[in-house]
């Protein structure tokens, strides 16, 4: 029998809600929030949009109106590309906030505390699973985290905070703060701020959504401070405003700096992007549009309703010197006609039933998808996929498929090389991928399900055939005192607006040159700046430019796989910038709990790392045996070793650790363990019992809580780990059958080993066929 001591873990850390409300609280056991229940009180909304760059602050009292105590998870919807950088739960009136911590370490130190009763939030990104490489998670437009414990008629305040970049289309900027509740909810009290900043003259406001009036309270040419506030409100729709910005090409600048001899400043360089000469730009004529419509069962519900709305905008916005066609594709491709087809009322009508009587099934198989859309491509061909860029079926790795698309594309002569353009549909879209399939001279937009459709769509509509005022280059004098300068994303067409941000190395004067295209006779703006020795106005720029560095390196991962330089620096910057990575999470929690006192696995050794006042540590095991601890200079580590009766129930227990400063205070502290003396319980499922060499076989392995690691192995093929998949409940990976594997029967092996090392195994019979 294998008595192990191992980390115990109740819950399933970030639990994913089907809700997608923003703001709420959902009582465990419900799949939305119910004010008879747990109500909201108030909500406070502050809003800072400096240059593009929001901000936005939300600060809410939650009641709970039940006779015992709750437990819930806490949703919050985020629009487009916006990330959370802060996040605090209060504790009756200590404030806790939220700390970036390691990934893994967060994961770790929340089951602890949460196990103790005390009321810590966990906060993460997507998840980083086989088919996802780091720098590839999804990235969800909702972030949960459990809210535990919930006390018998009392009060909880939460606050969070996130931050987004607002691009501007045909000189108008859409920001959305998603409020509409699914079902009806009522807020006690709602106030809301506005302040609007630009070094663009804004020339128009628009309140989109009615049901919010704001009062506007001071305008300028280059400022807007606005502001609401009323009871017993219902969250019927979103907050959504409109402005639009004066038509100046002239490059602007704006910095940030401490003034701290050590640390660098901050600045960033836009401007509104226009052709050279004062001409309305206009879509090409005679057009061939072929639009790549996603019918797998990935895109139901919302996605499939918003990818049809996109597909009729798309069509209904053609001429009649315009041809068209419609490609639909799940596992396999069907063409709405051989060839593109005249842009007549007549055709497109029959176009949207072909696309309304096809049915949502199968996979996605994007190479199948693309292989005969590529080859209708002539002079002036737009390839539009409309999809959530997540791939199943035929090459699924997205830089094998980049790879496969761009010598595809580059094989077409010059002059009919088409344009792609994505529109990433979904919370989950694999947002990077698909801009980077729209590099191949088109446009990329995303729309997730907290944000209304049309004023992107009309953007995106608008850019295609479109001329693109490519390459937009920024260059800087003198440039040794800058370094780190990332293009803000956007797209180089005709009334958007170009960003750059970067470090600078000492004040001082400089120059900003921008050039439009690549002919050394092309247009040029340029503008001089005096970098200041200190300037705090722009408070968004230090994040905005550590977010641009963490995107770069994470690009860098996505082509040439981790490195630890690399996963250093995104986890230095996430920490000291607040926002979480696929290598990092908040963590909400008193801060004496936050030291990093993890007792990890192992039989028979207990291990605790102590804040570096601690000078002795001992242990209070519950069958009767106190061990001191000794402290591992070489490790920073205190450590025991122990062996477990024989006759200890399975199941968890607790081990008492009295921990001793230098200055004589004396800390107590209790830790879980699992006496665990059963292998897991695994169950494999495969989606096909025979396949063909050099297919791929998915895997699907439910095991019991405890497991830590699961394997698979077939002769010939490399080991493969198995990682866990939110959406499909179960441990998931994809097997690679080696294309020279002759034909006969195969076992594939199952191995799962739990933290307390107890290992189990399975196998199934696989056929390999000729």
């Amino acid at each position: 029998m294998n008595r192990a001591l191992a980390v115990v873990s109740f819950i399933s850390v970030c639990a994913s809600a089907v809700f997608a409300d923003s703001g709420v609280i959902i009582p465990s056991g419900k799949s939305s929030p119910d004010s008879s229940i747990l109500s909201t009180e108030s909500m406070d909304v502050q809003i800072v949009i400096d240059n593009g760059h929001a901000t936005v602050t939300l600060k809410e009292v939650f009641h709970n109106h039940q006779p015992v105590t709750l437990e819930g998870i806490y949703s919050l919807a985020l629009p487009g590309n916006a990330a959370v950088s802060d996040f605090a739960v209060w504790d009756d009136l200590t404030r806790i906030p939220g700390v970036i911590l390691e990934r893994k370490r967060a994961s770790e130190l929340y089951n602890e505390i949460r196990n103790q009763s005390i009321d810590p939030g966990l906060l993460q990104s997507g998840e980083v699973s086989e088919s996802n490489a780091p720098g590839q998670a999804k990235r969800s437009a909702e972030f949960t985290v459990n809210i535990v414990p919930i006390l018998a008629f009392g009060y909880k305040r939460i606050e969070a905070e996130y931050r987004q970049t607002i691009p501007v289309s045909q000189l108008a900027s859409d920001f959305v703060l998603p409020l509409k509740a699914s079902v009806p909810l009522r807020i006690g009290s709602v106030s809301v701020s506005l302040d609007l900043r630009s070094e663009q003259a804004i020339t128009s406001f628009e309140e989109v959504s009615k049901a919010y009036p704001l009062k506007i309270t001071r305008r300028t040419q280059n400022a807007l401070t606005a502001s609401f506030a009323q009871n017993d409100v219902d969250l019927t729709s979103d907050l959504e405003i409109r402005y639009s910005l004066a038509n100046d090409t002239t490059p602007r600048v704006t910095t940030y700096r401490t003034g701290e001899a050590t640390e660098p400043g901050y600045f960033e360089t836009s401007a509104i992007l226009q052709p050279p000469h004062a001409q309305t730009p206009e879509p090409a004529a005679g057009r061939t549009v072929v639009v790549l419509f996603d019918t797998s069962l990935s895109m139901q519900w919302d996605k499939l309703e918003r990818s049809f709305q996109a597909l009729e905008a798309i069509l209904r916005s053609l001429k009649p010197a315009d041809s068209f066609n419609v490609i639909t594709f799940n596992s396999e491709p069907a063409s709405f006609a051989p060839g593109p087809e005249n842009a007549t009322p007549e055709a497109i009508a029959k176009a949207l039933d072909f696309v309304r009587a096809t049915d949502l099934r199968g996979g996605t198989n994007l190479e199948a998808a693309f292989k005969p859309a590529l080859a209708q491509s002539k002079r002036e061909t737009y390839l539009v996929l409309l999809s959530d860029g997540e791939m199943t079926e035929g090459t699924i790795a997205p830089r094998k498929f980049e790879a496969w698309l761009d010598q595809a594309w580059k094989g077409i002569p010059a002059a009919q090389r088409p344009h792609l353009y994505t529109l990433a549909i979904g919370d989950d879209a694999n947002v990077r991928f698909m801009r980077r399939v729209a590099a191949h001279a088109g446009a990329f937009e995303q729309v997730n399900t907290t944000e209304p459709l049309e004023f992107k769509l009309a953007g995106f509509v608008r850019e295609i055939g479109l001329a693109p005022l490519s390459p937009v280059n920024l260059t800087v004098s003198p440039e040794s005192n800058t370094r780190f300068v990332y293009r803000l994303q956007g797209d180089d067409y005709p009334g958007t607006r170009a960003a750059w941000v970067g470090e600078y190395l000492r004040p001082g004067p400089v120059e900003f040159t921008l050039k439009l295209g690549g002919a050394a006779s092309a247009p040029k703006e340029s503008v001089r700046a005096q970098l200041p020795a200190m300037n705090t106005v722009h408070t968004y720029l230090p994040a905005t430019w550590a977010r641009a560095r963490v995107d770069a390196l994470l690009e860098k991962i996505d082509r040439e796989g981790e490195d630890r330089a690399s996963i250093d620096e995104i986890i230095r910057l996430s920490r000291k910038y607040h926002f979480v990575t696929p290598y990092t999470s908040f963590l909400a929690a008193p801060r004496a709990l936050l030291r990093p006192r993890l007792i990890r696995p192992g039989d028979p050794v207990l291990r605790v790392r102590t804040d570096p006042s601690i000078t002795s540590v001992i242990a209070l095991f519950p069958f009767g045996l106190t061990k001191p601890l000794r402290y591992l200079s070489g490790e920073d580590i205190w450590q025991t070793r122990f062996v477990a009766p024989e006759d200890m129930a399975d199941g968890a227990h607790a081990v008492r650790l009295i921990l001793r400063d230098r200055d004589g205070h004396v800390f107590r502290e209790q830790k879980t363990f699992l006496i665990s003396s059963h292998p897991p319980v695994v169950r494999l499922r495969m989606d096909r019992k025979q396949v063909h060499p050099g297919e791929h076989l998915a895997l699907h392995v439910e095991a019991s809580q405890s497991t830590r690691t699961i394997t698979a192995q077939l002769y010939g093929a490399e080991t493969l780990f198995l990682r866990w998949n939110e959406s499909d409940k179960s441990n998931t990976g994809i097997l690679n059958i080696p294309p020279n594997l002759p034909p006969g029967r195969y076992s594939i092996h199952i191995t799962a080993e739990d933290i307390a090392h107890n290992v189990s195994h399975q196998e199934a019979p696989l056929e390999i066929l000729p």
